[in-house]
């Protein structure tokens, strides 16, 4: 989830989890419990220095439940003194607020290693997209409550995320339906299709079909009465919205394996990509800029493309025209050409 989500849902606990024992510590309590739940993002700051070695360390040592109680005590070192709080009152609701940001980025599509270091592997629910909008909108309008009103509002609002959640899951069952039936009628197995969560709403998903050459790749809405019409007010977000389409009425966008072609293998294979293969499930050759001096070759993973947007993550490598003098490049986020070498 994002970070603002996060930093509610770890107040939300707070407000929950305790009573007003003590005013003097209080407030200082939910404090910590609100930075805690937003601290590990702070791996956000390994893009700036190695954006390949981010995609496989994001959502690692910081989101690691093993690593959980050393962050909290560390935390409620500095936490302890400026709030003022008891060290150990301070690290206990350090520990709740990693937690609840642990919990909410294992719904998510990016995954979390949640028993990093003993294992690298990224642990997802595959039930909300990583931008959650609407859960933000639902943990502010509770946190206002509990603090107008009264502190069960909290614990309330906590249950009624669960609930989304749990709803998310729900028509993720569903959407996993359509595109399984769609993958039968072109003659796939069922168990080539997979579902992928998308943002703005938790009715849309994209449904991804692998065949021998690659993926198929369509936009579901799933609300009862979805509209087609771009929601003029929104502007692009509009249109966006507008791209997610009935399950009738797919239309399907079709994308090339990595092994599209020579050239295409032979980047894929460089050792400069490994982070990005160890990273990538779902693979596709993006496209090949080609010049006179020299040629580029970017992949992407499908599960973070959106509909009119750039994919977030596009990694290649550029050569010159005899193959030699190779880098390695990501084009920056939102950009069609914006290139950053790594």
């Amino acid at each position: 989830m994002d970070t603002l989500t996060h930093a509610l849902s770890g107040v939300l606990a707070a407000q929950a989890a305790y009573g007003p024992i003590d005013p003097r510590t209080d407030r200082g309590r939910l404090i910590a419990v609100g930075l805690a739940a937003a601290f590990p993002d702070l791996d956000f700051a390994l893009m700036l220095v190695d954006p390949l070695a981010f995609l496989n360390l994001h959502r690692g040592p910081t989101h690691s439940l093993l690593l959980l109680p050393l962050w909290a005590g560390l935390l409620a070192l500095p936490l302890g003194r400026i709030l003022p709080l008891p060290w150990r009152l301070c690290a206990a609701g350090c520990a709740l607020g990693l937690f609840v940001h642990i919990l909410g980025d294992w719904v998510t599509l990016y995954g979390t290693r949640l028993f990093y270091p003993l294992s690298e592997h990224a642990y997802s629910l595959d039930i909300s997209f990583d931008v959650n909008p609407w859960i933000a909108a639902v943990a502010l309008i509770g946190w206002l409550a509990s603090v107008t009103w009264h502190r069960r509002f909290a614990a309330a609002t906590l249950a009624v995320i669960a609930v989304l959640l749990a709803g998310q899951a729900a028509l993720r069952q569903s959407a996993q339906q359509v595109a399984a039936a769609q993958a039968a009628r072109w003659g796939l197995d069922r168990s080539a299709a997979r579902v992928l969560p998308q943002p703005l709403s938790p009715f849309h998903w994209g449904l991804v079909v692998a065949d021998a050459h690659g993926y198929r790749l369509a936009y579901l809405n799933l609300a009862p009465a979805p509209t087609l019409a771009p929601i003029a007010p929104l502007g692009w977000l509009g249109e966006m919205a507008a791209a997610y389409r009935p399950a009738g009425d797919l239309e399907w966008a079709k994308y090339r394996g990595v092994d599209g072609n020579a050239l295409a293998r032979r980047v894929w294979a460089d050792a400069r990509l490994a982070p990005f293969r160890q990273f990538a499930q779902l693979p596709v050759l993006l496209r090949i800029d080609q010049a006179n001096a020299s040629s580029c070759v970017w992949f992407t993973d499908l599960r973070h493309a959106l509909p009119l947007l750039p994919p977030s993550f596009r990694y290649g490598l550029c050569c010159r025209a005899d193959g030699k003098a190779c880098r390695a490049y990501r084009l920056r986020y939102l950009t069609k050409d914006g290139r950053q070498a790594i």
